[in-house]
């Protein structure tokens, strides 16, 4: 997961933070602590996000796009070869063609122990599976930018009304500048100018002055981004090798029945069908989200009052906001839908499959 992460460089004609969502987020209090109740509203709102994302990039689930009577056909006889492989070898096989339930609490069985033989091999206790570990290099990137934003927000981020304290010289002119940019601009292009070039070169040095006083203002505030990094890193593998993995089947359970997989056509025996991928992702995201905020935010809050170095008050509030465990959501449960859908349990709606070889 390497160093700290770089400051992002924000256009400096879009200095500002993108909208805050307009549900609102709980917060910690003053003193970095959040109800049960709090953490549970904080991982419904981090799911409707990732709905929203998912809705915002187009993803549809179109029948046209599933598999037709031959691939899968093709697929079973593939994947049953791949189960006596792994029989061969002692491995613990998914479900089979051979061994297809007839009924409906036969066939949430072997969903079940099916799915969670699948998670223990991405969630293990031992050591932080290399899917897991190269995603979490890219949560870290996507928190430090989430953090710049909000640190360039002239209001607490989570909050609509509650106005930031200027605790920097910097800070303060940049948000002025930004603030004033347009107006600043346009009383350029009031005078008159021996040489259109002088115009060309005053609105450059106000451009510049924008951009050295925001850098200088998010330089001061990278050694707290530093170490909360540092503090969600150690968070984050801890909760993929400690807490998950002994809940894998609990959570494979959750799924199954939230899912009513069982009600759907599990094709050819052996895994779960492109048309019910969408109850399977909502059912699955939403345990997880639950399980990671629940886990996480008393973790991270935990350490941030622990430091000796104190926070400031929207520091401590931006731990709680719900982007940081949406972002963690997406990265981490396409990384589980890719790895069930190579490992023959899962199939994927054609649209699904093409975003993911994007990402």
């Amino acid at each position: 997961m390497g160093g700290s992460p770089a400051a992002p460089a924000p256009t400096a004609g879009s200095p500002a933070a993108p909208a805050v969502p307009p549900m609102r987020a709980p917060l910690p209090t003053d003193e970095g602590v959040m109800s049960t109740r709090a953490k549970m509203s904080l991982a419904d709102i981090a799911m409707k996000l990732r709905d929203e994302q998912l809705d915002a990039k187009i993803v549809h689930y179109r029948s046209d796009l599933q598999t037709n009577s031959e691939l899968d056909a093709i697929t079973a006889g593939v994947v049953a070869e791949l189960q006596a492989m792994k029989q061969a070898r002692g491995e613990t096989p998914s479900i089979t063609p051979a061994a297809a339930p007839a009924d409906k609490s036969q066939i949430e069985i072997e969903l079940i122990g099916a799915l969670k033989h699948e998670l223990a091999r991405l969630f293990r206790a031992d050591k932080l599976s290399p899917v897991v570990e190269r995603k979490l290099g890219e949560v870290s990137k996507r928190f430090a930018r989430l953090f710049f934003e909000s640190e360039l927000a002239v209001k607490i981020r989570g909050s609509s009304s509650e106005q930031k304290q200027m605790r920097f010289v910097e800070q303060a002119m940049f948000h002025v500048l930004s603030r004033n940019e347009q107006y600043l601009v346009r009383q350029l292009e009031a005078f008159e100018y021996a040489d259109p070039e002088i115009l060309e070169d005053a609105k450059a040095k106000l451009e510049s002055m924008l951009k050295d006083v925001r850098n200088g203002y998010l330089s001061r505030t990278t050694p707290e981004l530093n170490a909360l990094v540092k503090i969600m890193n150690e968070v984050l593998v801890q909760f993929f090798t400690t807490e998950l993995p002994p809940a894998t089947g609990e959570l494979a359970w959750e799924v199954v029945k939230e899912a009513r997989l069982a009600d759907a056509k599990v094709r050819a025996g052996y895994k779960i069908s492109a048309d019910a991928f969408p109850r399977f992702r909502q059912g699955f995201e939403r345990r997880f989200l639950q399980k990671l905020v629940a886990y996480a935010e008393d973790e991270m809050l935990k350490r941030v009052r622990a430091k000796e170095d104190k926070f400031r008050l929207e520091t401590i509030h931006f731990v709680a906001d719900p982007q940081i465990f949406t972002d963690v959501c997406e990265l981490v449960c396409d990384a589980v839908y890719d790895f069930l859908y190579s490992d023959g349990f899962l199939d994927l709606p054609g649209d699904w499959r093409d975003r993911l070889a994007r990402n």
